[in-house]
């Protein structure tokens, strides 16, 4: 059967410095001989929200020889197309300002263009190739991109290629490396104080750990798309690229390099989680409409946990750091109160509208299946490494997965099937807890298999051994009335349910004018006057609410709050040791030292 004739894509600039660029598309006759629908995607795939990108699309126009006319819209993002005899031509003009991973941004220095917001496509049709060319930016700039180079276009074998494959135009920087039969290229875009040859280094040793656990790369060319804008952070993983957005200035410090090598390590796995071994729901899509699955917590969750074991089997981050990372996001998590209301699979179903629409009572109805995620992978991997006798985790399991599924779908009962088979364990009381249930993360399961304990800590246990003789000091540290405040300003963030704050009437988005007569400005002042008070008193609150000023009375209690510290436990077995070291490729940590607290 002859391949279908492909439509032809041209993108040019109209006003850079605007952000404005026009499309040009040519369907073939065979496409349009009896009307079409032309229809821009509502969302980008590995974007779990309807982002509406039609709306950055207007002047739509037919275009016959010299004439052209407008296209009328049957709704907010399709187009119905007239019959045509011979080809028929569409002309669009399109705004990209919004510099994130999944949208378009183009000015006077580069221009960062994502399919999913550019290109129509035709309904019914999706098959159909594509071949995109760029005209008339400047002469300097190159074009970096998954899709081959064909008689001068970007070929796309199908629309599905075409919106998992996005565009750098610019003065980009290029690096790149060879192995395991692939070849890796990358593109840096941006100002920063990074070193270029690190990155591109530790992106090597992240890729043959990832490639090592699959035992090779599914593809013979990736693409690493590397942008720098001041306080930016994200990515976007593609089927044989990934788009990478980094903070200018992150890396003046450790932590910073480190976050983006975890980046790295994250968007590159997906090459296999989610990308190909992925439940059916998340390809071939719907474009028009949300495409739920239940299983966001596996695909994004686990690869949230694997990022960090790659980073450290690579080497390029070290250990003390990772555990500092873990241990923050558990305190996180286990006083989150959307914890008790909400689990990892009705996280995954509703992210479309919950998890990128938050809002102000979000923390206390809801939980990242990211962040979440990332924590019930770690015990999954625990309770892997013990039911196997230290020989099969999570690298074991991915790679199971990927040898007996491949791209042929994935399933809830095919991952309960390969736990039982590595771990020896009926996966139904794992699932029942903390997939589909919402029972209170356990650090049991690190001690049992690694030898790692989470230290709970609360906030006097952590004062200075000056600041514990000090009985202001100590009444300050345990005090704690449940109100959670803006970084700066005297607003209500969020008040904890149940707290005396609730109790009291606080409520989002109030201001804190004066505490027991105090006036107040700042949230930290507001936080020093309720903690001078100190468990068992009350405080006086004036507060603001919508023009009306009132007065309350704030019972203050005793800190339920603990954050957490990831330690190695003092006597720790041999077989402990190897489960470590077996899956994060680092030596056992040494144990420190502790000190003896004063209560």
């Amino acid at each position: 059967m002859a391949e279908a004739a492909p439509i032809r894509a041209i993108v040019c600039p109209l006003d850079l410095a605007q952000h404005l660029f026009e499309v040009e598309l040519t369907f073939p006759a065979e496409a349009v001989a009896r009307g079409a629908v032309a229809a821009l995607p509502a969302w980008t795939p590995g974007s779990y929200l309807v982002r509406d990108y039609a709306r950055f699309v207007d002047r739509v126009r037919v275009l016959e020889g010299r004439r052209e006319h407008p296209l009328g819209k049957l709704d907010k993002q399709r187009w119905q197309l007239p019959a045509a005899k011979k080809e028929l031509r569409l002309r669009y003009r399109v705004y990209g300002n919004d510099l994130t991973v999944r949208t378009n941004h183009v000015d006077a220095t580069h221009a960062q263009i994502i399919p999913a917001a550019t290109f129509l496509y035709l309904e019914g049709q999706l098959e159909r190739p594509v071949e995109v060319r760029f005209e008339g930016f400047p002469a300097d700039w190159q074009v970096a991109s998954p899709l081959p180079l064909k008689r001068g276009a970007y070929f796309a074998r199908d629309f599905d290629t075409l919106v998992d494959s996005p565009f750098e135009l610019g003065s980009f920087r290029s690096r790149g490396f060879n192995t395991g039969g692939a070849t890796f290229e990358l593109a840096f875009t941006g100002r920063h104080n990074g070193d270029e040859e690190r990155i591109t280094e530790a992106t090597q040793k992240i890729v043959e750990t990832a490639g090592a656990i699959f035992g090779g790369y599914p593809f013979k060319r990736y693409v690493f798309l590397f942008t720098f804008s001041p306080g930016q952070r994200g990515g976007l993983e593609h089927r044989d690229c990934t788009s990478l957005l980094a903070d200018s200035h992150a890396f003046d410090r450790p932590e910073g390099t480190y976050a983006l090598f975890q980046l790295v390590a994250h968007e590159f796995f997906h090459a296999w989680n989610v990308k190909r071994l992925h439940d059916p729901s998340l390809g071939p899509f719907d474009y028009s409409c949300e495409n739920p699955t239940k299983l966001l917590w596996f695909h994004e969750g686990l690869t949230s946990y694997m990022e960090h074991l790659l980073v450290l089997r690579a080497g390029v981050v070290p250990w003390s750091h990772t555990a500092k990372e873990l241990a923050r996001c558990w305190s996180e998590q286990v006083q989150r109160p959307g914890r008790l209301e909400q689990s990892l699979e009705e996280s995954s179903w509703d992210a479309w509208i919950r998890l990128y629409k938050q809002h102000e009572f979000s923390p206390n109805s809801s939980v990242s299946y990211y962040d979440k995620g990332e924590l019930v992978a770690w015990l999954m991997d625990a309770s892997l490494r013990e039911g196997s006798g230290g020989k099969a985790g999570l690298p074991e399991l991915f790679a199971l997965l990927w040898n007996r599924h491949g791209e042929n779908g994935l399933t809830d009962a095919d991952l309960r099937r390969a736990y039982q088979e590595l771990s020896g364990k009926n996966p139904a009381p794992f699932w029942k807890a903390y997939i589909s249930g919402r029972a209170e993360l356990e650090g049991a399961q690190l001690r049992r298999a690694y030898g790692l304990n989470m230290e709970a800590q609360a906030p006097w246990e952590r004062l200075s051994p000056e600041e514990l003789l000090d009985p202001a000091a100590l009444r300050r540290a345990r005090a704690w009335t449940g109100l959670v405040l803006t970084a700066n300003e005297p607003r209500v963030q969020n008040v904890i349910p149940g707290s005396p704050a609730a109790a009291s009437g606080l409520s989002f988005g109030m201001e804190i004018v004066a505490v027991d007569n105090w006036r107040t400005t700042t949230a930290a002042e507001v936080r020093r006057c309720l903690a001078e008070v100190g468990p068992g008193g009350s405080a006086t609150v004036l507060a603001a609410d919508q023009g009306r000023v009132f007065e309350v009375s704030v019972p203050v209690a005793e800190s339920p709050e603990r954050s957490y510290r990831l330690l190695p436990e003092a006597a720790v077995s041999a077989a402990q040791k190897a489960a470590f070291e077996a899956s994060y490729g680092q030596p056992w940590p040494a144990a420190p030292v502790k000190r003896g607290r004063r209560r």
